[in-house]
């Protein structure tokens, strides 16, 4: 019998994304999360994948930011998960098939517990479904998010070390190339990396017919506009190349575009920081005659490796009758392969606001003992979280010590200038361009014992330009405050594109207008003024 749904249920909350609404740039973001499909035939591949005659029901789950996640059952009450990319998730075709060959590598070579792929297609013209899908098997535990607050920290601890175990593996297998995974009957000849083997590992060199490394499905070369940009996607040979192909892809958006995305702060207000397509390539020219200088001398950390970025508590699953125990890990989406001193991060579950522990001796507060016991609550959650985050870092040391030394080395100058340059499109020109400057006044130790350690440094800025430089950061840091601020009355966060709940929908409307008022009203010194606040304003309609 076929899957079928009833013609009078209603297929466009299936097809449109139902999780939100946006105060601005509504209909185009709505258009960016709207999908359409044949139904049934995702419930006939669904039913088939697990070897039931039909499915009887498909639940739409909660919504993500780039895809429909549904939970299809079927006769006999079997399970899977289907999701079908929006048109924001990715490149067609490329991000569904390095998706699903990034997750059967991560199972079932490295032993890592991603969902089994039961069925999938990445060419919506070519299967009945008319779209791109996944379907893979449910994971059985319960998102560490449910039960995380409930842990002991013992009990937390076991989680974390098993993390350290999975990033051991990540940091210890090694690509011969830069870019993401796929399967290599889904590349051409011409799309993947030529090297003789796939990655090497503590048995060294191997190689694996099955996959191949191509074409990177990192975000930075997507969003934005970038997708439409004629730009280098790898495979990268070396991380030189890479670190190269990062800043001429800023370079090719910011010729092609006139207005750069996601500012951080007001920018081209009255007084406020004004961007610029010149000091944007002037950094990013500068940048490239230093590149080669700018690497890690540890040459462990340029290894090419797989890294899941986004380890919060939601994409955890645990064993209900053991809740310590991993058993599921999702959204393997846009994993890709780079450099490990780029890669390498403390797990979302572990972030928090506070300061970093710098000891194994985290203290509550001298005045704990005169606080109230809300503040109180709130400084000893602060120290479990701060001892959980150098339990981290002394497992990762002991362990994973390379992706240990990788940490380490983000903030160094070189890795800092390498990192940024990826996001100058954006924003964020002087910052750089003052690591820029600094780069002549510790070229010594930038090169010591390395092959260029008798070269001199390409870059000289004269004074004035200096002088500059620094009129610019402040007058960024100006734009960057005055955003924060403005974010914080009307009770949003960085990077904010205006989505909020349907309940919240009114009142943040609301809200939103007043602060603009206050804002403009406090900000603009003549009607002049105003005008061009109201021109350059970010939290309003812009998108053509």
């Amino acid at each position: 019998m076929a899957s079928t749904l009833a013609p009078t249920v209603d297929r466009q909350p299936l097809f449109n994304y139902t999780g939100g609404r946006w105060l601005w740039n509504e209909s185009e973001q709505l258009s960016r999360r709207r999908v359409h499909f044949d139904v049934e035939e995702l419930m006939r591949v669904t039913a088939r994948s697990l070897g039931s005659e039909k499915c009887i029901e498909i639940e739409k789950l909660s919504e993500g930011n780039f895809n429909k996640t549904f939970l299809l059952t079927t006769d006999n009450g079997k399970q899977a998960v289907a999701r079908v990319p929006n048109p924001n998730a990715g490149r067609l075709h490329y991000s569904t098939a390095s998706e699903v060959a990034t997750m059967d590598f991560v199972r079932n070579v490295l032993g890592i517990p991603a969902p089994k792929i039961l069925a999938w297609s990445s060419r919506r013209d070519d299967n009945p479904v008319q779209a791109e899908y996944i379907i893979m098997e449910k994971v059985t535990g319960k998102e560490l998010s449910h039960v995380w607050d409930t842990l002991s920290g013992k009990q937390k601890y076991s989680i974390v070390q098993q993390i350290v175990q999975f990033e051991q593996k990540f940091a210890s297998t090694r690509f011969a190339a830069f870019g993401s995974i796929y399967y290599a009957d889904d590349l051409s000849p011409g799309e993947s990396s030529r090297s003789a083997h796939l990655y090497t590992d503590a048995n060294g060199p191997l190689t694996n017919s099955k996959f191949a490394v191509g074409p990177t499905n990192n975000r930075m070369y997507f969003d934005d506009g970038r997708s439409d940009v004629a730009i280098d996607r790898g495979p990268w040979e070396s991380v030189l190349d890479y670190a190269i192909a990062s800043a001429r892809r800023e370079i090719a958006c910011i010729e092609k575009f006139p207005k750069f995305p996601r500012p951080q702060g007001m920018h081209g207000g009255p007084r406020q920081f004004q961007p610029s397509a010149a000091r944007k390539l002037a950094a990013l020219n500068d940048y490239l005659q230093i590149a080669p200088y700018l690497l890690p001398k540890n040459q462990n950390l340029h290894a090419s490796v797989l890294w899941h970025s986004d380890l919060h508590t939601d994409n955890i699953f645990v064993d209900p009758s053991d809740p310590v125990k991993i058993i599921g890990i999702i959204d393997w989406q846009s994993v890709h392969l780079s450099p490990l001193f780029l890669q390498a991060r403390t797990p979302a579950l572990l972030e928090f606001n506070g300061p970093l522990p710098e000891s194994f001796e985290i203290k509550l507060p001298a005045d704990y003992d005169t606080l109230s016991p809300e503040e109180q609550a709130k400084a000893q959650k602060l120290r479990s979280t701060q001892s959980l985050y150098k339990l981290y870092e002394v497992a990762c040391f002991k362990s994973n010590h390379d992706a240990y030394q990788a940490v380490q080395t983000r903030n160094t100058l070189g890795a800092q200038i390498t990192g940024l340059v990826g996001s100058l499109f954006s924003d964020g020109e002087p910052y750089v361009q003052g690591l820029l400057i600094s780069v002549p006044h510790n070229w010594g130790k930038l090169v010591q014992g390395t092959i260029h350690e008798n070269s001199s440094c390409p870059l000289n800025y004269s004074y004035d330009s200096q002088e500059e430089q620094q009129v610019e950061l402040e007058k960024w840091t100006q734009s960057v405050e005055l955003m924060d601020e403005f974010l914080r009355e009307v009770g949003a966060y960085g990077g904010w594109d205006g989505w909020v709940c349907h309940a919240d929908y009114d009142a943040m409307k609301s809200k939103l207008h007043d602060v603009r008022r206050r804002f403009l009203d406090r900000e603009s010194r003549s009607s002049e003024e105003r005008e061009q606040w109201m021109r350059v304003f970010p939290f309003q309609d812009t998108m053509k």
